[in-house]
């Protein structure tokens, strides 16, 4: 079968398949290895790398991998990241059997963290699992994201994000794939698109199976201040770490140490079909080295070049325009676990850390050199970050007084990390694993 025809049985189960469907579940077990066993090492026809063609995509269904019954070895689930408007539109459509992902309403959320709430947070464990759950995802399944074809950059944006945060939550590399180019690269392989929605059975997974968050994929804000300081403290140490900045080459104020880059899509810059209307291809991993050593990004008024073997953390203005980079060194170049995290809190929710803020808000003079950004880190003469921070607005209070007796390298105020370090852990209750996998983070992690 050529790769953009469409095979007439992929609706319908036949001899073959079902036979299959049986040998497979008798090799590994009816129920399968649940959890962090069963994602890291599946027995699996499904083993790519995290960004796929569209003609692996076809393969697959014509497979009848999409949607197949729980527990079929190799199930795959095709979740389009978008708006209900989007994907009910009857010019776009989507790629039948094709799940929605809402990410207006079901992929951030705003979360406490450090001394106050922020918006465009990880997602907390309930919403996760019940995401999970109405998604059809089960212990076998591949997870496909993908988007509607002429996407603007910010649903692109949304992808990457999803990606992270199913990563985040402990869902291996060899079990979450990106459709590169989307909907449009099924287009252009010759596959059709629909207005037809389908409502997938709800798993009974329960991500708890996945045993521990990858926390070594996300750093909070108080993560963050330790790692200023230690940089600030020992230069020596950015010959391992690299933090890089997307928002722009000249923005002001950023963190000290920071690297400032072109934007999220710096190194992204082909279209499918080399069309200026269809949806960003990433990168492979060659094209991606020879962009990273020929494209700079500023260290203060210095032209500088992006590692790809430094421990990294990426931020922007949130999660949302980081995520593309965490993509690019987590799916492209295949990092070790721990060598590439995301600042989810970003510029939007440093930028509230000023002295006079926290002042404001009624902390003590000691409690806000121990939070703030624009003040010097202990032992040195160097600032935490470049350029002044915005000050205080009559009224506002963007923090909780009650967390000011904390420190930055306290667990009490990483509560993302450690609620849903506790919401995943096997126990169900009592005392969580460590809020961490994979690699350690970098220096100044501080949990």
């Amino acid at each position: 079968m050529s790769p953009g025809s469409l095979n007439p049985l992929r609706a319908r189960p036949h001899a073959m398949a079902t036979a299959l469907i049986a040998f497979a579940l008798g090799a590994a077990g009816c129920s399968g290895a649940a959890g962090t066993t069963g994602y890291d090492n599946p027995v699996s026809s499904t083993l790519t790398p995290a960004i796929i063609d569209a003609r692996t995509l076809i393969k697959w269904a014509d497979e009848g991998k999409i949607n197949a019954p729980f527990g079929t070895a190799d199930r795959v689930v095709v979740v389009s990241v978008t708006t209900r408007a989007n994907f009910t539109s009857p010019t776009k459509k989507h790629i039948p059997d094709s799940v929605m992902l809402d990410h207006s309403a079901e992929l951030t959320m705003t979360r406490e963290e450090g001394l106050g709430p922020a918006g465009t947070m990880m997602l907390a464990g309930p919403q996760m699992d019940a995401l999970v759950k109405r998604l059809g995802i089960d212990d076998h399944t591949t997870i496909v994201l993908t988007i509607p074809k002429a996407s603007s950059d910010g649903d692109i944006y949304q992808l990457s994000v999803a990606f992270w945060t199913f990563r985040y939550w402990g869902f291996a590399r060899s079990r979450v794939k990106i459709l590169n180019g989307g909907d449009d690269a099924w287009e252009v392989a010759g596959q059709p698109l629909t207005d037809t929605v389908v409502v997938v059975p709800a798993s009974s997974y329960n991500l708890t199976a996945n045993k521990t968050v990858k926390a070594a994929f996300r750093y909070s804000i108080g993560e963050m201040l330790s790692m200023v300081d230690s940089l600030n403290q020992n230069q020596a140490q950015r010959a391992g770490v690299q933090l890089l900045d997307v928002r722009g080459l000249t923005v002001s104020p950023y963190l000290a140490n920071t690297f400032r880059g072109n934007g999220g899509y710096q190194f992204i810059t082909d279209r499918v079909n080399g069309e200026s209307g269809r949806n960003r291809l990433y990168p492979d991993k060659e094209t991606l080295l020879a962009r990273m050593a020929s494209n700079p990004v500023m260290d203060g008024v210095t032209p500088a070049f992006m590692s790809s073997t430094k421990k990294t953390v990426v931020m922007c203005g949130s999660s949302t325009s980081a995520s593309p980079t965490f993509v690019l060194f987590d799916a492209v170049l295949e990092v070790p676990e721990g060598d590439i995290g995301m600042y989810d809190g970003s510029s939007s929710q440093w930028n509230n850390y000023s002295f006079a803020k926290i002042r404001a808000a009624g902390a003590t003079e000691v409690q806000a050199n121990a939070w703030a950004f624009d003040v010097v880190t202990p032992g040195t003469a160097l600032l935490r970050s470049v350029g002044a921070l915005p000050a205080p607005v009559a009224g506002e209070n963007p923090f909780m007084p009650g967390y000011f007796i904390y420190f930055p390298a306290q667990s009490e105020v990483n509560q993302i990390e450690a609620n849903d370090s506790k919401f995943i852990s096997a126990t169900g209750g009592g005392t969580a694993p460590p809020p961490t996998t994979g690699s350690p983070k970098p220096p100044g992690s501080g949990c």
